[in-house]
């Protein structure tokens, strides 16, 4: 996702995306299932504000791989962020 990351020519990815860089990179450092959630949910939030930009063109390769990479954040994370936030609704 590095790779693709780099040519996309976008404040609000690059925002976003650093937001995503630095949970992923906590998630890996944390010494709690808890604290893993706690990024995950942050990758599931800000991976959602990518996938629902007002400013998204089909036409755009920048959106489309912007996209690509919110949706195999999703892909990876978005099963555990689904579990906290039940976890939490129904503590």
């Amino acid at each position: 996702m590095e790779l693709e990351s780099r040519g996309i020519k976008c404040k609000t990815f690059w925002g976003t995306w650093a937001i995503i860089k630095n949970a992923d990179a906590k998630i890996e450092d944390a010494r709690s299932i808890e604290e893993r959630g706690y990024y995950i949910q942050d990758i599931s939030f800000e991976t959602e504000r990518l996938l629902s930009c007002t400013n998204y063109n089909l036409g755009n390769p920048d959106c489309i791989s912007c996209h690509s990479i919110s949706y195999r954040y999703i892909q990876e994370y978005g099963h555990l962020a689904e579990e906290r936030r039940n976890k939490n609704t129904v503590s």
